[in-house]
């Protein structure tokens, strides 16, 4: 994968197969496919295999998801399914999300997303300085 330069180049493959998915929690995989640190916007793809759990969060901003594979339930904004569009808003607040089987879904975020503890402290940020430490040198590049 080569780094693109978006003023000399009209677009970009990312060949998502050949990425390693990385932990991101326990049973959850991360791909960062983009990073914009001008806006502060990244794209990621989501592996949550059964059984698995992401944490409490609140959007920051703006976020889109497209669910690729799987079904489940999100406590907040409903039943989900392969092929569907999800829509959060930003300031959104939501529990933790239990996989009851695996689901594969495509990330836009137009800002960070904070991780809750129990007691709705923060425990970490996921943002454009976060998601380097699982990016592939490729997608520095171009960041």
């Amino acid at each position: 994968m080569n780094a693109m330069k978006v003023e000399e180049d009209g677009g970009l493959v990312i060949d998502t197969g050949a990425m390693e998915w990385r932990t991101l929690a326990p049973g959850v995989g991360i791909k960062v496919l983009r990073l914009d640190r001008a806006t502060e916007g990244w794209t990621v793809m989501i592996r949550s295999e059964a059984g698995s759990v992401l944490p409490p969060h609140r959007h920051e901003a703006l976020s889109e998801i497209y669910i690729i594979k799987g079904k489940g339930h999100h406590p907040e904004t409903g039943d989900f399914k392969t092929g569907d569009y999800v829509l959060e808003a930003a300031g959104a607040t939501h529990s933790a999300l239990h996989f009851s089987e695996e689901v594969v879904q495509v990330m836009v975020a137009h800002g960070p997303s904070t991780f809750l503890a129990g007691d709705g402290s923060p425990t970490f940020v996921m943002d454009v300085e976060m998601l380097t430490q699982f990016a592939d040198e490729a997608v520095l590049a171009g960041a």
